[in-house]
């Protein structure tokens, strides 16, 4: 019995809602009621509040249970609900992913690499600046002494005891570790510990159908439950390339497995060279996204700077060139964004696949089981891989999705700019 279906209402959805039903409901309506959509509505912004605490309550489980038994008082999040906008941004790529492929981090870690290799180049050259302050000094000391009467040479030296040169392969080895490789080192350990995690993780998804009965009912049962899986992760950023790329590696790796484990072991070598393969193409990708985002760049940096200059511009035929008008360069802003979006995708995939394949190799070369079972785990690899495979959005649920992303992404461009 449930005593308030205020926040149900809201969403537009039964008391008996999934998971997957509260989201896609909390999608559509956040999508009609955003501010941004109904700039001439003052009552929107309070509408897309209202939605965005009902999906707080909705999508948490004791939330969800309290709220059905005792109400809206009872089932307030520990600390607040959270900004209706910020809620909204949460959900666009959200962590829905994290059980299968752990945090990403690679472009967040590159841009510290980047911070800790300037500061350490800035400290290089205070350092050569202030040797050779020392070194002028140590000369005009060098210079003094040479004047100075004998007589009084060894006081000097005393007096200049600090700058005694010992001979190089006497002076203490500086073993200190930079602050680059310092965080190296702890990203090493990190992504050891998170591997450790999703291969723990893995094991258990597959034991589901393993540790079975190992029937065609049972594999039914497997491939259904994470079909209702699937539904509702696609539906996040870049959510349907994300699960066609673990499907990917998924089978990839079983098949490789499978194959290697047979006479003579060709078709495992064969499937290795294959997968080497797309790794290959897979960086490419990855580094000509980047160059062309980075092309991007420039031109909307010199976009600008003709837009404020007073100086005109000629082609090469010395033609005036008439100034970037606001439109023009929002334009630009906006297939910079895309540029920008692709280039991470591709870098997040390229994370992707290399952290699957290192999880997917430890779950089936694991020596503390069997061969059954590692066969078992490979075969439920691939049954889980070909559900992720062949997932799709229907045309409606491709807009939709479309249009969550680009309200997000405007929303982030606003909180950067703010």
């Amino acid at each position: 019995m449930v005593v308030d279906t205020e926040y149900y209402e809201l969403l537009g959805v039964e008391v008996t809602a999934t998971d997957v039903e509260i989201k896609k409901a909390y999608r559509k309506k956040s999508i009609l009621e955003h501010p941004d959509k109904n700039r001439d509505d003052p009552g929107a912004t309070e509408r897309f509040q209202a939605i965005s605490e009902a999906y707080q309550v909705l999508s948490d489980k004791d939330l969800r249970a309290n709220y059905d038994r005792s109400g809206k008082e009872k089932a307030i999040p520990k600390g607040g609900f959270e900004d209706a906008a910020e809620q909204f941004s949460v959900i666009f790529g959200g962590d829905a992913f994290s059980p299968y492929i752990g945090e990403l981090t690679l472009l967040k870690n590159l841009q510290k690499q980047e911070e800790l290799h300037a500061e350490e180049e800035a400290e290089k050259e205070k350092e050569k600046e202030k040797e050779k302050k020392e070194e002028e000094k140590k000369k005009k000391q060098e210079q003094q002494v040479k004047k100075e009467p004998s007589g009084d040479i060894g006081k000097l030296n005393e007096d200049m005891g600090h700058l005694t040169v010992y001979d190089e392969e006497n002076q203490p080895k500086n073993t200190k570790k930079s602050k680059l490789e310092e965080f190296e080192e702890e990203l090493t350990a990190e992504k050891e510990k998170n591997n450790d995690k999703l291969v723990k993780l893995l094991i258990e998804r597959l034991s589901i159908l393993t540790e079975s009965a190992y029937d065609d009912d049972c594999k039914h049962s497997f491939e259904r439950k994470f079909e209702e899986e699937a539904n509702l992760l696609k539906m996040e950023s870049f959510g349907l390339d994300i699960l066609h790329t673990i499907g990917n590696v998924y089978c990839e790796r079983a098949k490789i497995y499978l194959a290697s484990n047979k006479v003579f072991g060709f078709g495992g070598m064969f499937q290795s060279m294959r997968a080497r393969g797309g790794v290959f193409m897979d960086t490419l990708r990855t580094v000509s996204a980047a160059i062309d985002a980075q092309s991007s760049m420039k031109e909307l940096e010199s976009m600008k700077e003709a837009s404020e200059s007073d100086t005109p511009r000629h082609d090469k035929q010395g033609n005036e060139i008439s100034k970037p008008t606001p439109e023009e360069l929002a334009h630009q802003e906006e297939i910079l964004m895309g540029k920008v979006l692709s280039a991470a995708w591709y870098g997040s995939k390229y994370e992707i696949m290399s952290t699957l394949r290192t999880v997917c190799d430890r779950v089936l070369e694991d020596k503390s089981c069997s061969k059954l079972t590692k066969n078992r785990r490979a075969e439920a690899l691939i049954l889980l891989g070909k559900v992720f495979q062949r997932t799709y959005r229907t045309k409606s649920e491709q807009e939709e999705a479309q249009i969550f992303e680009q309200l997000v992404a405007e929303a982030t461009k606003k909180k950067r700019q703010a």
